[in-house]
């Protein structure tokens, strides 16, 4: 070998200590018994050790030669175990000897291994990057632990939710997770060795938020003799669907809430003026037909309502053009009774993109709403404002009674009223912000409310530049 260090010197020692020693007692015992037996002792003597260093000589020379190869292959497992993924071409010729035999077969047998090996490593490598890729592309948490509980890998979406875990090789799923419900899954499929799906509450965030979560949950097991040794889980947030389904509960009930009062008060109308036509009593008979009257348009604008919003969440498509926002204002200033208000219109802008009907029905709502909360006298502005980034804005601002914290976050939710009682006598159906919100967005844009108890409101719409 070249190497010298491929070269397998123990044995050699080994083996050459070995043959010196017991050719060196052989040829002294047989020296001895020629010697006692023989008359030419020195003859003989001569001839044994010329005998003995020759064996020893054709003994190193052999086992040098048979060791060789051996040498050979240790380098090659060498070079294997530190490099896997070389892939080394052996001719016939290196592998050849003198007299192929069992370290012909061997060192055959051997570099198939190494080429399995590098296949299988290489294929491991191939898996192990495509895992970490799909882990990372789930939108998902996923987490996974061991039997005694210890962290074996997660992805980042998980860190994204529940924090960054300091040492995942040594730390527990109790000091990362710490609902019971979350601990009490793990812990049963880990028992029972089976799949489940439960639905669990997990505190995230720095501010530990609470969250749904549907957890899905799968054991992991040894492929030879399927022991069980540990289990994966998969997060799947659930906390807007949880709220959606409130929300779509509670807009079912608002609306059978909202329609069973003006058709309780028609009806009830209806029957006492039959009741008095047929008693030929006809004294309030206009009185109770403009009360008909009115709910009968109570009902047509909730509906009218709903429908807009219906097709705005169905994706119906909105037809854009050039929109002169003077127009518009005055459109909506002469639908909406504004006599009793200061109201005060300023254009920073002359122009913008958008549906014309949906923009003046975002204005109209807004306007009918500080009509309707603003005390008479106090002032309305109404402010059309280029934002950046070529964004147009329109700011409708009140010095009217403003709203409390508590009622800002869900303004722009379906039927929601900060003041219940006065939005129904005074014809709101409790739509309207929610279909300026629907309108908004679905302009590419955002709205917001600025308020504060006693200093008024202010309703901005941000609606962006779009694409021609």
């Amino acid at each position: 070998m070249k190497r010298p260090g491929s070269f397998p010197w123990r044995l050699y020692r080994w083996f050459v200590v070995k043959q010196v020693f017991w050719s060196a007692v052989l040829f002294l015992a047989l020296s001895l018994i020629v010697g006692l037996t023989s008359d030419s002792f020195w003859l003989v003597f001569f001839s044994f050790g010329l005998a003995f260093l020759s064996v020893i000589t054709i003994s190193l020379l052999m086992a040098r030669r048979l060791l060789l190869p051996l040498g050979r292959l240790i380098e090659r497992t060498r070079r294997m175990r530190k490099n896997p993924f070389d892939e080394e071409e052996v001719t016939p010729e290196a592998m050849a000897f003198d007299e192929p035999g069992e370290w012909y077969e061997l060192e055959r047998a051997l570099n198939r291994l190494g080429r399995d090996l590098r296949t299988k490593t290489i294929r491991l490598s191939r898996e192990k990057t495509e895992l970490r890729a799909i882990m990372s592309a789930v939108s998902e948490a996923v987490f996974a632990i061991s039997r005694d509980r210890r962290i074996l890998f997660f992805n980042p979406q998980f860190t994204d939710l529940f924090g960054e875990v300091p040492d995942p090789g040594e730390t527990r799923m109790s000091e990362v997770l710490r609902s019971p419900d979350v601990v009490e899954a793990y812990t049963e499929v880990l028992k029972t060795g089976l799949p489940i799906r439960r639905e669990v509450i997990e505190e995230v965030g720095a501010d530990r938020t609470p969250r749904n979560f549907l957890l899905s949950l799968a054991p992991l097991a040894k492929k030879h003799n399927g022991e069980i040794y540990g289990a994966v889980g998969i997060f799947h947030d659930i906390t807007e669907m949880k709220a959606a389904e409130r929300i779509r509960i509670e807009f079912v009930g608002n609306v059978s809430h909202e329609l069973r009062t003006p058709l309780t008060t028609i009806n009830g109308y209806l029957q006492t003026l039959e009741s008095d036509m047929k008693q030929g009593r006809m004294d309030h008979a206009q009185e109770f037909l403009k009360i008909i009257s009115d709910n009968v348009k109570r009902l047509r604008v909730l509906v009218d309502d709903l429908l807009d919003l219906s097709a705005l969440e169905s994706g119906k498509d909105l037809k854009f053009e050039i929109i002169r926002l003077q127009d518009i204002t005055e459109s909506v200033m002469s639908q909406v009774n504004v006599s009793n208000h200061k109201v005060h219109v300023v254009y920073e802008v002359d122009q913008m993109q958008g549906d014309p009907k949906r923009i003046e029905q975002v204005l109209r709502n807004l306007m009918e709403n500080a009509v309707r909360y603003v005390p008479e006298g106090k002032d309305i502005e109404v402010r059309w404002v280029a934002g950046p980034d070529g964004k147009t804005e329109l700011h409708v601002k009140d010095n009217g009674p403003g709203i409390l914290p508590k009622h800002q976050p869900r303004l722009f939710e379906r039927f929601y009223r900060v003041d219940e009682g006065r939005a129904r006598k005074e014809g709101g159906t409790g739509i309207g912000l929610s279909l300026v919100k629907h309108i908004v967005q679905r302009h590419g844009g955002q709205v917001h409310v600025k308020s504060q108890v006693g200093q008024g409101s202010e309703f901005i719409c941000e609606f962006p530049k779009l694409p021609h």
